[in-house]
């Protein structure tokens, strides 16, 4: 009964996301549960009441589009130049879309977002979800607990992360899962949790969750989530661990997701608007995005080395060539934003797997090496974190795979 109420919100109020919903999977077995279509657009297209996201994308209400009604509200794809998002400008996406902006969404003093009719967040907060839960129902994705065991209504981003990220766990979902695969292997109060996740701050309340299990992470991470201590740190790592105990090496890039479901941005704490979320990745993207990293043909780039000509700034450095090889992956991608996070995951599992089969020499006694590798999913604040698992090996203190431990 709740879909259906949904699906008749959604036509009433006539709220449309023209991102479309796919669902990627890692590279070998990804699938997509839409395929999007574009839809021509001219000078005629308006978007008044508009905002620019941090991900370059805008958010407002149209106005002369081809197949939409006057008054939807819609968040475009990433525009080619957001510089130029500026009232009577006409923009381009990174899709080829053309849209004449109007006059932007008003600030109140102190940068809060004016409320235009009856509210304009109430108004996408509800009409949104709606059109997220009529999406749902066409795709045959349960929205209504169906990334764990509870029944309550989801609201924009869960809706989103349900629909991009499909096999996401809330934190609290996912230690629960890890504890139980675990608990045979006698992982508890003598396992040392090691953790290689971006510095931003929005990835701490998952280190909190681990640290409540299994106490005080030792960190591996730098910048995107890249293993920066390498085999070095991997190495004191093991020499910490408790006697007779065993480790848990938790790894993965992070992405964010606004309150008005954009991917690549996330409202953080005390701030009204969303920004870059994950801010080094959306960098390394950007250098794609102007070619300066598609390898060209014929030329081997997997493995290489960064330049490390700028030592102030040595790790964004390693991350953006570590994104090269999957420059024309991702400038071919249906959403850059999703596929971003997986191509960085591919990396990063790549560098650790290297790290452990030349650091487990350090591990002493008979002890296991559990991995669990996946995406971080960033929400605002009234909503939980996600983490969407990839990978789950239970290795041997020598680093030799014994099982996989993915539910």
């Amino acid at each position: 009964m709740k879909l259906f109420v949904s699906a008749v919100i959604i036509v009433l109020l006539g709220v449309i996301n023209v991102d479309a919903f796919t669902s990627p999977l890692p590279t070998t077995t990804r699938t997509s549960f839409a395929t999007s279509t574009s839809t021509s657009l001219d000078a005629s297209t308006t978007l008044d009441e508009w905002q620019l996201l941090d991900n370059g994308s805008i958010v407002g209400s149209v106005r002369g589009h081809p197949t939409l009604s006057d008054g939807d509200i819609i968040t475009t794809s990433p525009l080619s130049r957001p510089d130029t998002a500026r009232s009577n400008n006409l923009v381009a996406t990174m899709t080829g879309s053309q849209y004449q902006l109007g006059m932007p969404m008003q600030l109140k003093a102190g940068g809060v977002a004016e409320e235009p009719g009856f509210g304009r967040s109430t108004f996408v907060k509800a009409a949104g979800t709606a059109s997220l839960f009529a999406g749902g129902v066409a795709l045959g994705v349960g929205l209504t607990g169906g990334m764990g065991n509870t029944k309550k209504q989801m609201n924009i981003p869960e809706a989103k992360v349900a629909m991009a990220f499909p096999g996401a766990l809330s934190n609290a979902e996912l230690m629960e899962r890890v504890s139980e695969r675990l608990d045979p292997y006698k992982y508890g109060s003598t396992t040392l949790v090691a953790t290689s996740l971006c510095c931003d701050e929005v990835n701490r309340p998952l280190e909190k969750a681990l640290a409540k299990q299994y106490d005080e992470p030792f960190v591996m991470g730098g910048l995107a989530g890249f293993p920066f201590g390498g085999i070095t740190s991997f190495g004191a790592m093991a020499h910490h661990i408790p006697d007779g105990g065993s480790c848990l090496v938790v790894y993965g890039p992070h992405v964010g997701i606004d309150t008005f479901g954009s991917i690549g941005t996330v409202n953080r704490r005390g701030r009204a608007k969303g920004g870059a979320c994950c801010g080094s990745a959306a960098a390394a993207l950007g250098n794609v995005r102007k070619g300066a990293m598609v390898p060209k043909a014929g030329e081997t780039t997997t493995g290489a080395a960064p330049p490390m000509i700028d030592s102030l700034d040595a790790q964004q450095a390693y991350v953006n060539s570590q994104l090269l090889p999957y420059g024309e992956r991702l400038l071919m991608a249906a959403d850059q934003n999703i596929e971003l996070p997986y191509a960085l995951y591919d990396a990063q599992k790549r560098m650790m797997d290297g790290i452990v089969a030349k650091g487990a020499g350090a591990m002493e006694g008979n002890g296991f090496i559990a991995m669990l590798g996946g995406i971080q999913i960033n929400t605002p604040e009234d909503t939980s974190d996600y983490f969407l698992p990839l990978t789950f090996d239970l290795r041997n203190s020598k680093g030799e795979l014994q099982k996989s431990l993915m539910w």
